[in-house]
């Protein structure tokens, strides 16, 4: 079979429906948010404090619980801001 090669990462896909993207850093992120994890975008169910405000350990419904230690890109329902 014939492989594309490329040297472009692969694009993310589009973000949630309703959704705005936002860089916030691990203290500013909040249960209902969403994070694109393993090529798919998961939704925050919950979350716990890592020792510090600068590390959140988030919790999603459909894999293994995830540290952020960063700033990342985050997508939070419009109807929330």
């Amino acid at each position: 079979m014939y492989e594309r090669r490329t040297k472009e990462p692969p694009s993310i896909p589009p973000p949630p429906h309703g959704t705005m993207g936002s860089t916030r850093p691990p203290s500013d992120v909040r249960v209902g948010d969403f994070i694109h994890l393993g090529g798919t975008y998961q939704r925050v169910r919950d979350m716990r404090s890592a020792g510090t405000a600068a590390h959140r350990v988030l919790i999603f419904a459909g894999c293994e619980p995830w540290i952020m230690r960063e700033a990342r890109t985050t997508y939070r329902p419009i109807d929330c801001l």
